[in-house]
């Protein structure tokens, strides 16, 4: 029966159960469950496929499936955060493991492949044994974590929580029979079944009739529990297995991460529509569930409800009505209401039959989901009022304002954080990008803070003054203003901010003084800049946007370099990574786009800047959200103040990838939601903490929220803030 030596090993699939009308019965069940199944995911991923079209999905599949490699199977992304590493690997590992046993199993006992015997399935079952176990430790490390640890950021639903005590049973069961079989049987094999064999221990003096009998019982009951846990899978946690493996395979890797989606060009958009025969009504971004594209539609039910988007969130951790875990969450409840609601009239019996299987489970999958609305901030992100049960189950309703609350996409300052940390790709800034555009556009609807920063743009090139006096700060300044058709090495951008603003005027001086030191053949535009679009773009106002675009890249082409400067990320990023979306104003030159901290980290690696004094204060450097998570510009920086003789670069608790935002991105910086804490202030918060005396950046808008962070908290006399070129042509 077992096998007398290690090549002829093997044990009774069936024991103690081998009559064929238990096998009729057994696969009669698995059969209905497999059906519930399929159609659990079927119907799942028919709702993703109703969305809008996303064709940038497609494509470089070889890096998707190393991609899959790397983040599904070794767990990249999800291992980042420690204290979850180690129970979510030992549960996925125990779960992949049982599965592949039970994989050897089938194909040995129903499809005749003679594999599992032999060592062959000595080394299977001590593996599954072994990693059975690890499964329920880290099963009980997760409910610690949930039940006792409590971090702020979880909630618990029955479904989840029960669905994981269902999985801990399995596996107790599974050992129980072990246990059985190994006991009544004598097993020569059980040394390779060390916790089966330990189990064994429990059946200690009972009869052999009394532990097969026990067996029986057992068997079955495990069956159906196995059957019940496969049927559920579509309606539990446990269906990111499907969902968040196929959100990232179809990750972004069409356009550089410093890109929002880009909508197509509005001007032939607009004119296309007006010549069409469609009556179909033009639009721009998402205003209602129907908008939204079959990848933003699979990002909803690839949540996990983990909540570490929440937790590094500068909105949600300030106050703001902004939680992008329930952002994601309560839209997905929106999307699963809609999915009830659809009329089958017309199927077949069986497919009604199945419908009504799904949305059965479904409705108790939202019921349950409802129960964790207390656990919300008070401010609540949904919309409080009486109608929304009713149009919040309506496809036409707007997101904004009907479904969630207005607030809930004005709040996020675009920081890239949550995405940043998300284990499973969801992309949050797109999609409330694309709300604000339908906001903006469709609707006129936009805060009336910024309303004004838009109008300036819109009329005179910039949110800050007259476009004759952009270059007054450069009056007696050795500069060459670039004409039509004139040439040099490199282009210095200045930007709005350094420009117009006497405080951030320094940045652009001390430009100038580095880049005449270093002998740089360079020159700026002058008058002749504008905004890049990139506020508007971030508010929503898209059309504004590509009209900057298109005026500042027909300036560009008018003039030859072969490497541009901006100090500003903002800035840095729209011309790297957004401007090739419009146009191409490099008219087919190879030109290089850089941020002015790489740039002098060049300068002073080559020798062409020679410091003649060291820095002597303890500096933190802040990292600017565009340039360190949507351009992962994060050594140079640190780099230049290491060459200049920084006595120390001390780290904030939260730098580089995990840098906190300043509170300006998003176009924050020209409005204020006036909820909560301010963002800039917890950031200084962090800076001081240090202890050091300078906090040194690399953007214009940080540098002003800093110092505005700085003065809030009474910390004049502790903090200085400074640009990095600042400090550089200090020690010039």
């Amino acid at each position: 029966m077992y096998g007398t030596s290690k090549l002829e090993a093997s044990r009774p699939i069936y024991w103690n159960v081998e009559h064929v009308a238990n096998q009729v019965v057994l696969y009669s069940l698995f059969a209905v469950c497999a059906v519930v199944l399929s159609w659990g995911v079927y119907s799942r991923i028919a709702l993703w496929l109703g969305g809008q079209p996303d064709n940038e999905r497609f494509g470089r599949y070889g890096r998707r499936f190393i991609g899959m490699i790397r983040n599904v199977l070794l767990q990249a992304r999800t291992n980042r955060e420690p204290e979850v590493k180690s129970f979510h690997s030992l549960i996925f590992w125990g779960f992949a493991a049982l599965l592949f046993a039970t994989t050897m199993v089938l194909l040995h006992q129903d499809f005749g492949w003679r594999v599992y015997e032999g060592q062959y399935y000595l080394a299977v079952t001590l593996v599954a044994d072994i990693f059975g176990f690890l499964l329920m430790l880290g099963i009980a490390l997760a409910y610690h974590r949930r039940f006792i640890a409590k971090p702020d950021r979880l909630h618990s639903r029955p479904t989840d929580d029960s669905m994981l005590l269902l999985l801990f049973l399995l596996c107790v069961q599974g050992f129980l029979l072990e246990a059985a079989r190994i006991y009544v049987t004598a097993d020569p094999w059980a040394p390779y079944s060390p916790v089966g064999a330990l189990f064994a221990l429990i059946f200690k003096g009972m009869s052999p009739a009394l532990v097969k009998t026990f067996h029986a019982f057992l068997w079955w009951f495990h069956a159906v529990t196995v059957f019940l846990f496969l049927a559920l899978l579509p309606y539990s946690k446990f269906f990111h297995i499907i969902a968040s493996s196929a959100n990232l395979f179809f990750r972004n890797l069409s356009r550089p991460k410093g890109a929002l989606k880009h909508p197509g060009d509005i001007e032939a958009l607009l004119e296309a529509s007006m010549e069409s025969e469609d009556d179909g009504e033009f639009r721009i971004g998402v205003s209602t569930f129907d908008d939204l594209s079959w990848k933003q539609r699979l990002d909803l039910d690839a949540c996990t409800s983990c909540g570490r988007c929440q937790d590094v969130c500068p909105a949600y951790n300030s106050g703001k009505v902004l939680s992008p875990k329930w952002l994601i969450l309560d839209s997905r409840d929106h999307m699963h209401r809609l999915h009830l609601k659809n009329d089958d009239q017309e199927a077949s019996p069986l497919v009604r039959t199945l419908n009504r299987i799904d949305r059965s489970l479904l409705g108790r999958f939202l019921s349950e989901s409802d129960l964790s609305a207390d656990q919300r901030r008070a401010n609540n992100q949904l919309v409080q009022t009486e109608a929304r049960k009713n149009v919040g189950e309506d496809s036409s309703a707007p997101l904004a304002g009907t479904v969630l609350n207005e607030d809930v996409f004005w709040s996020c300052t675009t920081c890239r954080a949550c995405m940043e940390v998300c284990p499973v790709g969801i992309e949050h800034v797109d999609y409330i990008v694309d709300v604000r555009r339908s906001m903006a556009l469709m609707e006129g609807n936009i805060p009336s803070e910024a309303q004004p920063t838009l109008r300036a743009i819109e009329t005179r090139g910039n949110p800050f003054g007259p476009a004759e006096e952009r270059a007054n700060w450069a009056e007696g300044l050795d500069i060459r203003i670039l004409e039509k058709g004139d040439e040099v090495d490199v282009l210095y951008w200045v930007g709005c901010v350094s420009a117009f603003d006497k405080r951030k005027q320094s940045i652009a001086r001390s430009m100038v003084k580095i880049l005449n030191a270093a002998g740089v053949n360079w020159g700026m535009l002058g008058e002749r800049e504008c905004c890049t679009g990139d506020p508007a773009r971030r508010l929503g106002e898209e059309n504004l946007f590509q009209t900057q675009a298109k005026t500042n890249i027909a300036t560009l082409s008018e003039v030859k370099f072969t490497t541009m400067v901006a100090n500003c990320p903002h800035c840095f990023n729209t011309f790297k990574n957004e401007y090739p979306q419009v146009g191409d104003f490099a008219s087919g030159r190879d030109i290089r786009v850089i941020h002015h901290s790489h740039f002098i980290k060049e300068l002073l690696s080559s020798g062409s800047l020679q410091p003649t004094t060291e820095l002597s204060q303890e500096i933190t450097f802040h990292d600017p959200c565009y340039l360190g998570r949507y351009n992962d510009t994060y050594d140079e920086p640190r780099d230049v103040l290491v060459q200049l003789g920084a006595s120390r670069v001390t780290e904030m608790a939260s730098s580089r990838e995990k840098g906190m935002c300043c509170g300006a991105g998003g176009g924050h910086f020209w409005f204020d939601m006036k909820v909560g804490e301010r963002v800039n202030s917890l950031r200084v918060d962090q800076a001081a903490e240090t202890g050091a005396e300078t906090i040194a950046t690399g953007c214009p808008f940080c540098m002003q929220m800093l110092e505005d962070g700085v003065k809030l908290t009474d910390r004049e006399a502790q903090l200085t803030v400074r640009d990095i070129a600042e400090l550089v042509a200090a020690a010039l």
